[in-house]
């Protein structure tokens, strides 16, 4: 067996409690031959056990120093044992822990696979709605298609109507025309049958005739108002009618309007300006509306209607009196 450094400190610890056993170990390891030797090896003898007692202080120190290093050996393992109490205790918990979040994703993932699942149905829901949308679309598109046509064609037909309704139009003015100018020759014509009733010997006169007396009295602008008059009548009052000349300032239309009566007072006033005691009159076969009939009566405008006459009194009362004041 082989002599280690612990049986060393061992053997120094057994001398250095029991000194008496010195003596027993030198002569142990001191043979008779070399107790014969000469003094002076006796005194390098003593200054060996000299050696030997430093030696046994060193190994002392060291013992001690061995005991202190156990101390604190054992310290550090008790403080290790410690530290791997704390430590498997920390474990334990982070072990629960990771117990804890293994289960929480454990429902996580069944969760998410659920809404994948989920997801899944909605996708398939989707391609279906998308093939739909589409099929709407491609419909839409077919239908636009054919509005656009509907369109063209519609425009078409507005193109062609806005002519037909701009040549009817031009028709209507033109046939409006023709029956005002038909009208104003059969007034014309028949002045004495048409204003018989109102005026004695009633003939028509044209504005040339009495230009001259027109042109001392009336402004250049003036006369260019009077000079599109439809008719001028002459004729005299009626001895209950105190006697008198009197003149006819008639607009004619197939249907009078507003325009017609305004004209008709417009002009009439020209003639009384210039001398000539004159009375507004409108002539057609109607009215555009009941408006008319209370313009008429209220500008004291006497009227003729296929035939019928009315206001004829209060519009003659009204030129008189005015000439009178």
């Amino acid at each position: 067996m082989a002599f280690t450094v612990n049986d060393l400190q061992d053997l120094t610890r057994l001398l250095l409690e029991r000194p008496e056993w010195l003596s027993e170990v030198r002569r142990i390891v001191l043979t008779d031959e070399l107790l014969a030797l000469p003094r002076e090896l006796a005194e390098a003898q003593r200054r060996t056990d000299e050696h030997f007692a430093e030696l046994a202080d060193s190994i002392r120190q060291l013992a001690e120093a061995q005991q202190r290093t156990d101390k604190r050996l054992s310290e550090f393992e008790r403080r290790t044992d410690e530290r791997f109490a704390e430590l498997a205790e920390r474990l334990d918990q982070l072990t629960a822990r990771v117990d804890q979040l293994t289960a929480r994703v454990d429902q996580l993932t069944q969760r998410l696979d659920q809404l994948t699942a989920r997801v899944d149905q909605l996708t398939q829901r989707l391609d279906q709605l998308t093939a739909r949308v589409d099929q709407l679309t491609q419909r839409l598109d077919q239908l636009t298609a054919r509005v656009d046509q509907l369109t063209q064609r519609l425009d078409r037909l507005t193109e062609v109507t806005q002519q037909l309704t701009t040549s009817v139009r031009t028709l209507e003015n033109q046939m409006a025309a023709v029956r005002g100018r038909m009208l104003e020759t059969e007034y014309r014509d028949k002045a004495a049958s048409f204003f018989g009733l109102w005026v004695r010997k009633p003939r028509v006169v044209s504005i040339s005739d009495i230009w001259d007396d027109l042109e001392d009295r009336l402004s250049r602008q003036e006369l260019e108002q009077l000079l599109p008059l439809d008719l001028l009548v002459r004729g005299q009052l009626s001895r209950q009618q105190s006697r008198g000349e009197i003149w006819l300032a008639v607009e004619i239309s197939s249907v009078i309007d507003t325009r017609d009566v305004e004209r008709a007072v417009e002009r009439a006033a020209l003639l009384r300006k210039a001398g000539f005691r004159a009375v507004p009159v409108v002539a057609g076969h109607g009215i555009a509306n009941d408006a008319i009939a209370d313009q008429i009566a209220q500008q004291h405008v006497a009227a003729l209607m296929n035939g019928l006459n009315a206001g004829w009194e209060a519009a003659l009362q009204r030129v008189v009196s005015e000439l009178e004041s």
